[in-house]
């Protein structure tokens, strides 16, 4: 789950680089020119007086090899350094280190309880003030180029989940000024906390081009009259669906 403290749902036209790599060239050149039959020798061409000479001039210590042993210094740095992504196994074969997973911690102020990593300080505000209540509110968290944001409301008649999907897309599109596509939506075979939910999902659009997606889920817990929209937006289509579910997977209704 990848949710950094701050605004609104944003997307960057350029993801993060998620790879290393180095690359190592090794260029051997020999030329031998022979020529003459078996009974005349002939004098040595251009090119082997040309490699004698630089031979020569090596081993006399003339040629500045400094260039060369600094890219090579460079390339073992690079080797060392990935050797911590590696373990030694008990049977001597190697394994990939797996990166430390921070904990994830379910925040329960407002009556229900929402997922979010430990190392992600969660912003809240209120829609018709600016404390957030029980009764409604919105947060908002982002972190790795994703974006969250969380509305719930309360009323006697709650919006329907497909409802909520409308009015959380209203909120993304002015916080974000982008133009936006519907790629797909859905009001059945999804649920949150036992809760039938509706989903829409989103492509963002600059200057024709797609910079962005945006999931987007609705649901009311129970008999509670409070309505939930929750947005994960972002440039990395893989980064905002595995947030998207793992943050829906982990939502609690609670208690109003």
């Amino acid at each position: 789950m990848v949710v950094t403290q701050g605004g609104p749902p944003m997307f960057s036209k350029c993801g993060p680089l998620r790879a290393v790599t180095v690359a190592v060239a090794v260029t051997s050149l020999f030329a031998i020119s022979c020529g003459g039959s078996d009974s005349e020798e002939t004098a040595p061409t251009t090119t082997e007086t040309e490699i004698q000479l630089t031979v020569e001039a090596a081993a006399e210590g003339s040629v500045d090899l400094s260039k060369i042993e600094n890219q090579l210094n460079e390339v073992l740095a690079e080797v060392k350094s990935l050797k911590s992504y590696f373990s030694e196994n008990a049977d001597g074969s190697v394994s990939f280190t797996p990166a430390t997973i921070p904990e994830v911690k379910k925040d329960r102020t407002y009556g229900f309880a929402f997922p979010l990593p430990s190392t992600i300080e969660a912003t809240y505000t209120g829609i018709a003030s600016d404390e957030a209540t029980t009764q409604e509110g919105t947060l908002l968290a982002s972190a790795g180029g994703v974006s969250v944001m969380l509305l719930w409301r309360t009323d006697d008649q709650p919006l329907t989940p497909a409802e909520s999907v409308v009015g959380s897309f209203e909120v993304l599109q002015q916080t974000t000024g982008l133009e936006f596509s519907l790629d797909s939506s859905g009001e059945e075979g999804f649920d949150i906390d036992d809760q039938s939910a509706s989903y829409a999902t989103f492509a963002a659009i600059e200057d024709d081009q797609r910079v962005g997606v945006a999931l987007i889920a609705g649901w009311t817990c129970g008999n509670s009259g409070r309505s939930f929209a929750l947005t994960v937006s972002g440039a990395d289509p893989t980064a905002v669906s595995d947030s998207f579910f793992g943050l829906a997977e982990g939502f609690e209704c609670g208690t109003n």
